[in-house]
């Protein structure tokens, strides 16, 4: 069955996810969610921590490599953000 709630989004973008679902998804203060864009819909899941970083970023790590990403092309769009990062607060 279905289950509906209504949050309402601060001027900083922010949302209060409600009890129920807090409970449900057994999420508290620190813990991490992640937002899951499908079509018009979003899922929301509990991250769990891993065990250590490199558990973490093995699935980042082999993205970039199926995509051809190299750490060059990493630093390079790491610079290009600080810069437009910059220019928009002039």
């Amino acid at each position: 069955m279905d289950e509906f709630y209504i949050a309402k989004i601060t001027t900083k973008g922010q949302v209060t996810v409600p009890l129920e679902l807090r409970k449900a998804l057994n999420v508290k203060e620190g813990d991490y969610i992640l937002f899951e864009k499908k079509g018009s819909r979003v899922e929301i899941k509990k991250v769990l921590p891993p065990n250590d970083f490199e558990e973490f970023a093995k699935p980042i790590r082999e993205r970039f490599q199926r995509e051809g990403i190299t750490p060059d092309d990493v630093e390079a769009a790491i610079n290009w953000a600080r810069g437009a990062q910059g220019e928009s607060e002039k």
